[in-house]
């Protein structure tokens, strides 16, 4: 047994964790996000704003500890996205994006496929129809450095 934070706004997976129990809305709703583009807190959490949120979790241990509310402190050794060019660890975070809604389309792509002559077949078979059944909503816009910046 074991205590697990969501934080929506900076994880895909905690993201529909949260989407799927109602926690947050697809239109955002419910998101919380109190950090900036650099990475630091913002007033929305006035004990630590301006504070790189890397650099103030040291004090929010602290901080949680000398209140009582800290149950347990280690370390989980996992994989976590760093930058290929300077090596920093990396923050995900949610930003206002374009999406298709491909969920909504889903069923008529995967009966659209049937009328494809695909070539080999298990592409048809496997491959593509196994990716099109799970598809989630595109994301068209990214950030300025990654892609195309839409108004």
């Amino acid at each position: 047994t074991c205590i697990v934070h969501q934080a929506p706004a900076f994880g895909d997976d905690d993201h529909r964790v949260c989407l799927a129990h109602g926690v947050v809305e697809r239109d955002g709703r419910g998101l919380f996000c109190p950090v900036d583009d650099d990475g630091c807190f913002t007033s929305e959490v006035p004990d630590y704003a301006g504070q790189h949120v890397k650099k103030a979790e040291k004090d929010i241990r602290e901080q949680l500890k000398k209140e009582g509310k800290l149950v347990f402190s280690g370390s989980e050794v996992h994989n976590y996205p760093h930058c290929w060019r300077s090596d920093t660890p990396l923050i995900y975070k949610a930003q206002p994006s374009w999406f298709i809604k491909v969920e909504d389309v889903r069923d008529r792509l995967l009966t659209n496929i049937e009328s494809t002559r695909w070539v080999p077949p298990f592409v048809k078979e496997k491959r593509f129809h196994n990716w099109l059944s799970e598809a989630r909503d595109w994301c068209v816009s990214r950030s300025r450095y990654w892609g195309t910046p839409i108004p």
